[in-house]
């Protein structure tokens, strides 16, 4: 298979990944704080700081790791490249 063929199929399965995980993250804080996850412009205090950082940490470990995930199993699936 062509190599930019397999990057971008491996990048779609990325964005993909990464909105799916974005949407569960965002899922996940309402279930368990009973509200939505914060935003900048509601930061007021120490409390609000602290849960803006946290969600932030939160969506970027969520996503780096499904984009990690859809690529290598993107990669697994196309088989070895032609390079290789």
């Amino acid at each position: 298979m062509n190599a930019v063929l397999r990057r971008m199929l491996a990048a779609a399965a990325a964005a993909a990944a990464a909105v799916a995980a974005r949407q569960a993250a965002e899922l996940g804080w309402t279930l368990v704080k009973d509200e939505p996850p914060p935003t900048a412009e509601g930061v007021t205090g120490d409390t609000e700081l602290r849960d803006l950082l946290l969600w932030s940490g939160l969506v970027a470990v969520a996503v780096m790791l499904a984009r990690r995930i859809a690529i290598g199993r993107t990669e697994r699936l196309l088989g070895p490249s032609e390079d290789d």
